[in-house]
């Protein structure tokens, strides 16, 4: 377990709008970069299929006693995939993404995990510091994972 000290806690209905808030705050530029503007009706279209396929995989992150970011994330026997970590702007570059993608590998070495992220977004060189590597793409993102090691 790493040394920054932060809860995942069950999402509750209620929070379905600091969640979106959350995402809209840390996907908006990319979003903008990728597809020209952000469309608040349109994202809230997605936003709400996204929380019915993956509520139940979904936390609240907090740190300090206070909600900062969501998480999500998707298993299966042999792979675990993480969909989000968003974080609240002023709480980002203080270690908190890092440490609960260190617990997540921690937790699940007996799993191959696999992540995507925004080709724009500065966190690929976490992921591959991390021992990630890419192996695909999309237009959009880039697609990695980090093997189980035997």
């Amino acid at each position: 377990m790493s040394n920054t000290k932060y809860n995942l806690r069950t999402i509750t209905e209620q929070d379905y709008d600091f969640i979106y808030q959350v995402k809209k705050d840390a996907y908006q530029k990319y979003v903008e970069i990728n597809f020209g503007e952000w469309k608040d009706e349109l994202q809230k279209e997605f936003f709400k299929a996204f929380m019915e396929k993956f509520k139940e995989g979904a936390r609240i992150i907090t740190f300090q006693g206070k909600d900062i970011g969501f998480y999500n994330d998707c298993q299966t026997e042999y792979t675990y995939e993480i969909g989000n970590i968003c974080i609240l702007p002023e709480y980002q570059n203080q270690g908190i993404g890092t440490a609960i993608l260190q617990d997540v590998l921690d937790a699940h070495i007996d799993k191959e995990i696999h992540l995507q992220y925004f080709k724009q977004n500065p966190v690929g060189r976490l992921y591959e510091r991390l021992g990630f590597e890419r192996v695909g793409e999309t237009p959009y993102h880039y697609q990695m994972r980090k093997k189980f090691v035997v």
